[in-house]
């Protein structure tokens, strides 16, 4: 909201005050400025003390002072001149403190601008006759007195526009903190409604983040190991149930041999025995009678 109080009102001292007065307004607005510090921004802190500087360096002033004097009497006739002024009202641009510090600082540089030209124009006498302008010229002097206008003028130009980049840098650097608080609660949201856990900040969602995927990590080699045992345990027992029924075949391949060598031999034995029972001769008798003894021995070991 824009402040119209003068620099009389903001240094809480009346029109007709003295220099002491005016600083003693100064140094007392300053003292209460400082209590409120703790509930102003930094920016609006800076900005009212700006605007206290600014009217104590014109009210300290004599020339300065005389000037803003006329400038406020001719504010109030015109004010009184006007009949409804609301009509004329127009709205800033810029915050109230910080429109009212430039716009004060841009008049007390004019009122100081002022001030060097009635004391180039209106210097002692004693300066004037002897000083370092008794040989100028009045139009010289009136082109010096320009000069030191523009210079002032200037001043207050580039003052203004340094003012007006720094606030426009830091509207850019508020806004990109802005972004990124909203770019990061977004991405807190999202985690929270992805695991159901809410991290105070982004720092804390990145520890349980790495936490998370170190679990999963330890999950995952946890069930790559087990499928490995399980795998290794079923190929042992498909090999041992292999083994076994290649054991078995064996055995069954060997009792069935067995079999038939029992038969074959049986039968064997019973043809030497008849043969034995028909033959006349005793060395064949005998012969076929060691053979016969001989098959029966193997089909006890059989």
């Amino acid at each position: 909201m824009k402040d119209n109080r003068n620099l009389y009102e903001l240094l809480g001292v009346r029109p007709q005050a003295t220099q002491t007065e005016v600083r003693t307004g100064y140094r007392l607005e300053l003292e209460a400025l400082e209590a409120q510090r703790a509930t102003l921004s930094a920016q609006e802190f800076n900005d009212r003390v700006q605007l206290l500087r600014v009217a104590f360096t014109t009210l300290n002033d004599p020339i300065s002072r005389a000037g803003y004097d006329a400038d406020l009497d001719a504010a109030a006739k015109a004010a009184a001149a006007v009949p409804y002024s609301g009509a004329l009202a127009t709205t800033a641009s810029v915050s109230g403190a910080r429109a009212d510090a430039l716009g004060l600082r841009a008049d007390a540089l004019a009122l100081r601008a002022d001030a060097l030209m009635a004391r180039a124009d209106i210097a002692p006498s004693g300066l004037r006759g002897d000083g370092l302008f008794s040989d100028w010229s009045p139009a010289l002097r009136r082109l010096v007195s320009s000069a030191v206008l523009l210079l002032v003028v200037l001043g207050v130009v580039v003052g203004v526009s340094r003012c007006a980049t720094k606030s426009a840098r830091d509207q850019i650097e508020l806004r990109e903190a802005q972004e990124r608080r909203a770019a990061e609660q977004a991405m807190l949201q999202d985690y929270y409604q992805t695991y159901g856990v809410r991290p105070a900040n982004r720092a804390e969602m990145e520890l349980m983040e790495a936490e998370r995927r170190r679990k999963e990590n330890a999950e995952r080699q946890a069930a790559t190991e087990n499928r490995r045992v399980e795998e290794e345990q079923r190929r042992w027992e498909e090999e041992s149930r292999r083994r076994g029924e290649e054991a078995s075949r064996n055995v069954q391949a060997a009792m069935e041999a067995a079999r038939e060598e029992q038969q074959r031999l049986k039968l064997e034995a019973e043809q030497v025995a008849l043969e034995i029972s028909l033959t006349n001769n005793d060395a064949d008798r005998k012969r076929l009678q060691l053979r016969l003894r001989q098959l029966k021995e193997r089909m006890r070991d059989e």
